[in-house]
Parts: C-alpha cells; structure tokens; sequence
C-alpha cells in the first residue's frame, strides 16, 4: 500500500514538474526561418499535450499563426498575463508592428511606449524610432516597406545573405517578406563573381538597426550585419 501511494506521488511530481517547465523554441524559429513549417505544427501539437501551459509555446504558436488578428490576440495574451517570460518583449514588439502596419500610429505609439516602461533593459526600448510627419513608429518592418522606396531617411540596413544563385537569394527575400520585413535584392561582384545580396530593413540610425538585428537573430538564429546605406546608394 504505502509503494503504491509512494508511486501515485512520485507520478504526480513528474507530471507536475513536466507542467511547469518551459519549452526550448529556439529550434523550431529556426526551422520556420528555413521553411519547414509542417514540422513545427507537429511538433507543436505534440508538445502542447505535454506542456500545455508554456508560455514559449504559445509564442511559437502565434508565429505559426497566418491570421494577423489572431496571432496579435496571443501576443498580448503573453504581454498581459506573463509579463515576465521570455519572448515577453519581442512579442510587445510584434503588436507595435502589426499597428503600425495597419496605419494606427497612435496604437503603435502607446504600445510602444509601453514596451520602453516594461521592459526598460530589452535592446528595443533603446531604439530611437521615427514617424512619417515627425511622429515615432518603428518602420522597419513595414511589409510594405523597402529601403529603395521609402519616404523615410534610409541611412542603414542588414544584409542577411549573399547567393550565388538568383533562386536562393529570392527565396530568402521571400522569407523575410512573409514575415513583415521589408526586403530588397542587391548585386554585387567580388572576385570575378556576382553575388546577390540581401538586404532587410530601412533604419534611420545604428540604433534602430542594431534592434531588428537582434530579433532577428533570437526569432530565426541567424546572423546579419549593419550596412550603411549611403555609401552604396
């Protein structure tokens, strides 16, 4: 009697403990960077029956999210009611993104406001953002928006890739399109070779560039650097 009340304890522990934990999603925003977006869904539906209460899990969830509506619905599930998880800041950011996508620059302005009071340390309350019309939005990620076409000072970018080949090079262009950046190929030759490059973003300054560069490397894992703009253009 007291083995099998000491086995029912035991059990209830691990499950417990399997509850309470969060999830590594670093791996599976890699793998959506790269595409593989049935994979993720599986796994994701898979983990949610074991961890159903992780926070990161619906993070990762709301990234797999094809409705803007909805996954800004879960964003601010994780801004309201844990504040203090991991992806807290980035997904606080993504709201400001999404409003400023929409055109409400007012929303965008509160949230991001927002964003700088609770999380003073992230690297995206540093970034001195600007409005069209002398206003402050971030609008880097505005999909609608390119470095060769905005109205906005282009100073900066990222170059997150350079291909040999065309395809590869678009295919990346693509990915990044997808998921609200504002994207451009480039050409340029070195060593005999031309090269197709890829550039991500419209920054005013270092700092803003600097910010997006560090989403992008903690959502996807990839690594980017700063370009001036004005020396190229």
């Amino acid at each position: 009697m007291k083995k099998t009340i000491l086995k029912i304890f035991l059990l209830s522990l691990i499950i417990s403990f399997a509850f309470a934990q969060e999830v590594d999603i670093s791996g599976y925003l890699y793998l959506l960077r790269v595409g593989n977006v049935d994979a993720v869904k599986t796994a994701l539906d898979s983990l949610k029956k074991v961890y159903p209460n992780s926070v990161n899990l619906k993070y990762l969830e709301a990234n797999l999210n094809q409705d803007g509506e909805q996954a800004i619905k879960i964003y601010y599930d994780i801004v309201l009611n844990h504040p203090d998880n991991e992806y807290s800041d980035d997904a606080l950011f993504k709201i400001v993104q999404f409003f400023y996508a929409k055109g409400d620059y007012k929303q965008a302005k509160n949230e991001l406001e927002r964003l700088k009071t609770l999380y003073p340390a992230s690297p995206y309350a540093r970034v001195s953002f600007r409005f069209p019309e002398g206003e402050t939005v971030p609008f880097a990620n505005k999909p609608s928006v390119k470095p060769a076409d905005s109205k906005i000072n282009c100073n900066y970018s990222l170059q997150v890739g350079a291909f040999v080949d065309r395809k590869n090079a678009e295919k990346e262009k693509d990915f990044f399109e997808s998921k609200g950046y504002g994207a451009e190929l480039r050409t340029k030759f070195k060593d005999g070779k031309l090269f197709y490059l890829v550039w991500v973003g419209c920054f005013y300054n270092r700092n803003e560039a600097e910010a997006v560069r560090m989403e992008i490397k903690r959502r996807f894992g990839r690594e980017s650097f700063i370009i001036s703009t004005l020396e190229v253009r």
